[in-house]
């Protein structure tokens, strides 16, 4: 074999073992807590602990790597909502996406320290939210009192309902969600009776954490 077929095979490996990892260190977060020693995702990726560390050199970089995706495919999910035709079900999709599809994992945004680089992913993010919040509070579909901050909350409380093992019948959850999604329409909604959250104060509980965690 050739250099430059054997250099994408590599590339393909790294990339397989990459996905392996965060798929695996997803599931394990959510089922045992971000206290979770990464020999177990490491065994549960089916990769040696040499090959995980060699991607990722500790627990806080892994939390970065899943944190980043979770950030990233936020951002693709709001942007492709934007391009169904009627808004009401653009949201709806963007809302299940996010919740279905085991995007982010609760909990792990306050267990390391966040960098610059993902201050400034999270205000990408939930720009790109907002443009779909006020694009469905524009037709009427979305009640008007809430911003992309008060969405992205909704949906980590959202996945960690998901990631919770609780013994219900079948449904549960998709009722609860209609629920949910019931209370975020626009006509008859009770108004809340505190202020939205802006970027400031996203951006003074990033720094927070990373006063907490030096």
């Amino acid at each position: 074999m050739s250099p430059e077929p054997q250099t994408r095979a590599r590339r393909s490996d790294a990339y397989r073992n990459d996905e392996r990892i965060l798929v695996a260190a997803r599931e394990v977060f959510a089922e045992l807590g971000v206290d979770a020693p990464v020999s177990a995702i490491a065994e549960r990726a089916g990769v040696g602990m040499s090959a995980l560390y060699r991607r990722y050199p500790s627990k806080d970089d892994l939390m970065r790597a899943i944190m980043r995706d979770t950030m990233e495919r936020t951002e693709r999910e709001a942007v492709r909502a934007l391009d169904v035709p009627d808004a009401w079900a653009g949201f709806l999709g963007f809302v299940h996406a996010c919740t279905d599809t085991g995007i982010g994992v609760p909990g792990i945004s306050g267990a390391f320290r966040p960098t610059e680089e993902m201050l400034a992913r999270s205000k990408r993010a939930r720009e790109a939210v907002q443009v779909l919040v006020e694009r469905t509070q524009k037709e009427g579909g979305l009640r008007a009192d809430i911003n992309a901050h008060d969405i992205v909350f909704l949906l980590g409380e959202l996945r960690s309902q998901r990631a919770a093992k609780v013994i219900a019948p079948p449904g549960v959850r998709e009722r609860l969600m209609g629920v949910v999604l019931d209370g975020l329409r626009a006509p008859n909604a009770t108004p809340l009776i505190t202020r939205p959250g802006t970027w400031e104060d996203m951006h003074d509980a990033w720094r927070a954490a990373q006063r907490e965690h030096p």
